[in-house]
């Protein structure tokens, strides 16, 4: 069985930021243009460290991955026009740093790798997350995160504070905003990741739970409600209980079955 190549894109795209930047580079630059788990590029680049031309050190409160190699190149933009992979031309390079052969053998390796590994879960709320930081008006705050997340504004507060620990965004204490690295995350490549990512179900595990619950709490306000009714308007029982049961059955499934809130403009 062939090794997957999905870490080698990784390793490779790294390095290239890295040249570009001074040869530093954060995990989360990453994330832009590869469907990824935080955990899954770390584990990649944490590989390279083993090595004596890859560091792993924290630079100005973030984890960092500092390339040797690329330390006195001089920093420039990032824009690749040949894959970084198979370096051959790019049809689309603003949108992508692979081509599309390599985009679809990466992909059809994580479907395999979703089976076994919950890494679904875990990159669909960072990538949701890193996006609004990086491009929310500053500065940043837990609840302006939450007020265009699909999650929480309970969710949001945990997952910032574990994106924290691991020194992948800080917080500013005096105007209690959260901070990144550099990071360029346009809504076009979000919008493909996380379409790509949301197709396992284990990306949209939490959701559903939150649907269920939802839906059984409208469900049974609906019985409540007929029995109520029952009583104080004296209508046969049976007859209304029936006609709650067909409602709260239409409801439940309404929402169980509603898409995803979509991400509001910024």
């Amino acid at each position: 069985m062939s090794r997957p190549i999905w870490p080698v894109v990784t390793e490779n795209l790294a390095q290239q930021l890295s040249a570009a930047q001074g040869g530093i580079v954060h995990a989360v630059q990453l994330m832009p243009y590869l469907p990824l788990s935080l955990e899954l590029i770390e584990q990649t680049l944490d590989a390279l460290t083993k090595s004596d031309r890859v560091e792993k050190r924290v630079i100005a409160g973030f984890s960092a991955y500092l390339f040797k190699e690329s330390i006195n190149k001089t920093p420039h933009r990032f824009a690749p026009r040949v894959c970084v992979y198979s370096n051959e031309p790019l049809d689309d390079f603003e949108h992508s740093v692979i081509s599309s052969d390599v985009k679809g053998t990466v992909e059809a390796e994580l479907a395999n790798l979703a089976a076994s590994d919950t890494w679904p879960a875990l990159a669909v709320w960072q990538h949701e997350l890193l996006y609004l930081a990086a491009n929310l008006p500053a500065p940043v705050s837990a609840s302006s995160i939450a007020g265009h997340s699909r999650l929480s504004f309970k969710r949001v507060e945990e997952r910032v504070k574990l994106l924290q620990s691991k020194n992948v965004i800080k917080l500013d204490p005096e105007l209690n905003a959260w901070e990144l690295p550099p990071l360029n995350y346009p809504r076009k490549f979000y919008t493909y990741q996380d379409a790509f990512i949301r197709q396992f179900p284990g990306a949209i595990k939490e959701e559903l739970e939150v649907r269920l619950v939802k839906g059984l709490s409208c469900a049974l306000g609906i019985l409540l409600l007929c029995f109520v009714l029952a009583v104080i308007g004296r209508i046969p029982f049976p007859l209304i209980f029936s006609g709650g049961l067909i409602a709260s059955a239409l409801v439940f499934l309404k929402i169980l079955k509603s898409s995803p809130k979509p991400i509001p403009e910024i």
